[in-house]
């Protein structure tokens, strides 16, 4: 099982964000979308929530285990310490031909409302190719260094809590097209976005945020300590 290489790490360090490629095989990523289209928790249909199906670790054993995966574990470590423990889980769907947008935010607009951690981060797991044409992820490089910023509420798309575009610099954004497989790692400090899906088919992110096992804290039963510090 491998860990994160010094030039990733760095990276990690240094952009707030790291991709990972050809991290899960075809087969385990075709074993996950069947077991969503079976599903029975559809996600939401509109508003603030609009594609998002949450807790997806706690939805069926396939989930479980990938959110528990030891590979992805092992890949952590040396970011998420000490310890492990699992924040909370979502799987965002964007349907064909969506405009949705999810405007630029900090997921710890979020977070920080339930506890504070110092190493909390996520993994974006496209189960789809990903580019700017089906809402890729835009990131602004090394933006997790500056600390949480003030935010408003939209009243459309999703990741409503948006960072206030006129107070901050967005000019170095880039998109981050990945593979299937691929994994992005990004601290929930980093500013991050994405645009609406032209394609004719669906695209799909298994999501899982994690952080240091002595914070005593999650989203409600989602939180489970999968590596004691």
């Amino acid at each position: 099982m491998r860990k994160l290489t010094v030039e990733e790490k760095k990276q990690y360090d240094e952009l707030g964000y790291v991709v990972v490629p050809d991290f899960f095989s075809v087969d385990v990523l075709s074993e996950i979308n069947q077991e969503l289209d079976n599903c029975e928790s559809p996600a939401q249909p509109s508003g603030e929530h609009e594609g998002f199906t949450y807790q997806l670790a706690m939805l069926t054993d396939k989930t479980k285990q990938f959110a528990h995966d030891d590979r992805i574990l092992n890949l952590l470590e040396d970011i998420v310490k000490p310890g492990i423990a699992i924040f909370s889980s979502k799987l965002l769907t964007k349907l064909p031909h969506s405009p949705s947008v999810c405007h630029w935010h900090q997921d710890d607009a979020y977070y920080t409302e339930v506890v504070n951690s110092d190493t909390r981060m996520s993994i974006w797991v496209p189960l789809q190719d990903t580019d700017e044409r089906n809402g890729c992820l835009w990131i602004v490089p090394g933006s997790h260094k500056q600390g949480l910023q003030p935010y408003t509420v939209q009243n459309n798309g999703t990741c409503r809590k948006a960072l206030v575009e006129e107070q901050v610099d967005l000019s170095t954004a880039q998109p981050v097209p990945m593979k299937a497989g691929s994994m992005l790692l990004f601290n929930a400090l980093t500013w991050h976005s994405s645009k609406g899906n032209e394609t004719d088919h669906v695209r799909r992110a298994f999501i899982v945020s994690y952080q240091e096992a002595t914070v005593p804290l999650g989203r409600g039963k989602q939180h489970i300590v999968l590596r004691p510090a």
